[in-house]
C-alpha cells in the first residue's frame, strides 16, 4: 500500500489491552442485539438515494450506475441494490465474507490480518446468521430474491488507487466509511470519484465525522447503544475522543472534522445537500462544565453524528491524479 492507507481500517495498532477492552465490548454488544426483536432493513438508505437521484439526476435509482466505496464484510446494500436489478459495483479494503468458507477466510487471513480473521470467524459463526435471516426476510417482504453471487461486483482493494472509468457512474455512495481513510488517500480519492460520475451524476458520502458523540467509535458511543431506550451503563465520559489527548481506539480513524470534509469536498464538487441524520445525538449529555471543556469546538461539530453529503461534480471535471 502507499501513502500510509489501511488495509484493515477496522482494526488499528493499539495496546492488547485496549484490543481486549474493545473486542469484549463488542462481544457484548452482539449479545445484547439478539436479545432485540430482529430487523434489518437498508432500504430506507436505498430510498434517499433514489429520491436524490430524481431530484438531481433526473433518473430513478433502478436506473443508474451504482459504485460503493466500502462495502463492508456484509454487503446488504449493494446486495439489495442487486436484488432490485440495480447495475451497482463496490470496493472495500478488507475481504467481504458473503459466504463462510475456508477459502474466504484465508483470503481474509492473507489480506487483513489475523485479528481481522478471527474477528470475521467469531462474528460470521456465532452472530451474522441472524442479520443474514432478518435481511432475506426483508427482501421476501419486498418481493425481492437473494441475487446469485457475483464476485466480479466487489473489488478488494485501496479505493484511492481505482482507476474506474471516467464518465460512466450516476451515483457513487459511501456510508461510515471517509473516516476510516487515511487523509492523503481521501485527497486522491474524492477528485477520482468526481472524475468517475457523469455530468448530471452524485455522491452521497456519510462518515461519521470524529467529533460527533459516535465519532470515537467506541461500542459504548455507537449510535444503537445512545438510542437504547433502557440505556446501558458506561466506562468513559462523552466525547472522550475530543477531551483526551491519549484517546486510542482499535480502528483507524483520520480525525477529520466536518468543516474539514466540506473542504474537501469543495475542491471538486458542489455540495448540494449537507445533512445530519442524527442531529442531537448526545444534546442530553452536555452538561454546562462538559460544554465549556469542549468550548472550542462548535454545535456543529459535537451534533455532526453521520453527515449526509450530497455532491455534484463541478463543471469541467477533475484532472487525472
Amino acid at each position: 500500500m502507499t501513502s500510509g492507507t489501511k488495509m484493515a481500517p477496522s482494526t488499528d495498532a493499539v495496546p492488547f489491552r485496549i484490543k481486549a477492552r474493545e473486542n469484549a465490548d463488542l462481544v457484548r454488544h452482539y449479545l445484547e442485539h439478539l436479545k432485540e426483536p430482529m430487523s434489518f432493513d437498508v432500504f430506507p438508505d436505498l430510498r434517499v438515494y433514489d429520491e436524490l437521484l430524481r431530484q438531481h439526476s433526473g433518473i430513478p435509482l433502478t436506473q443508474a450506475r451504482v459504485f460503493e466505496i466500502g462495502v463492508g464484510e456484509r454487503p446488504y446494500r449493494l446486495l439489495a441494490l442487486r436484488a432490485m436489478g440495480v447495475d451497482v459495483r463496490g470496493v472495500d479494503a478488507e475481504v467481504p465474507v458473503v459466504r463462510l468458507s475456508l477459502r474466504a477466510l484465508a483470503r481474509v487471513y492473507r489480506r487483513n490480518g489475523l485479528e481481522r480473521f478471527v474477528k470475521t470467524l467469531v462474528r460470521r459463526s456465532l452472530f451474522d446468521w441472524r442479520d443474514n435471516r432478518a435481511f432475506r426476510q426483508t427482501l421476501t417482504r419486498r418481493g425481492l430474491r437473494m441475487p446469485a453471487h457475483e464476485p466480479g461486483r466487489v473489488l478488494v482493494a485501496d479505493a484511492a488507487e481505482l482507476d474506474l472509468e471516467p464518465g460512466q457512474l450516476d451515483l457513487v455512495y459511501s456510508e461510515d466509511v471517509f473516516e476510516h481513510i487515511a487523509a492523503d488517500g481521501l485527497r486522491r480519492l474524492v477528485p477520482r470519484m468526481a472524475r468517475w460520475l457523469k455530468p448530471s451524476g452524485i455522491a452521497v458520502i456519510r462518515p461519521n465525522v470524529f467529533t460527533g458523540i459516535t465519532g470515537g467509535h467506541l461500542v459504548e458511543w455507537k449510535p444503537r447503544t445512545l438510542l437504547a431506550p433502557n440505556g446501558r451503563e458506561r466506562r468513559t465520559e462523552p466525547w472522550l475522543h475530543l477531551l483526551s489527548e491519549d484517546f486510542k481506539t482499535n480502528t483507524y480513524l483520520n480525525r477529520l472534522t466536518r468543516a474539514d470534509f466540506r473542504a474537501l469536498f469543495s475542491e471538486h464538487f458542489e455540495i448540494l445537500a449537507e445533512d445530519v441524520t442524527l442531529p442531537d445525538l448526545g444534546r442530553d449529555l452536555l452538561t454546562p462544565e462538559l460544554r465549556e471543556r469542549l468550548a472550542h469546538y462548535p454545535d456543529e461539530e459535537l451534533f455532526s453524528n453521520q453527515v449526509r453529503f450530497v455532491l455534484r461534480p463541478r463543471a469541467g471535471g477533475s484532472q487525472p491524479v
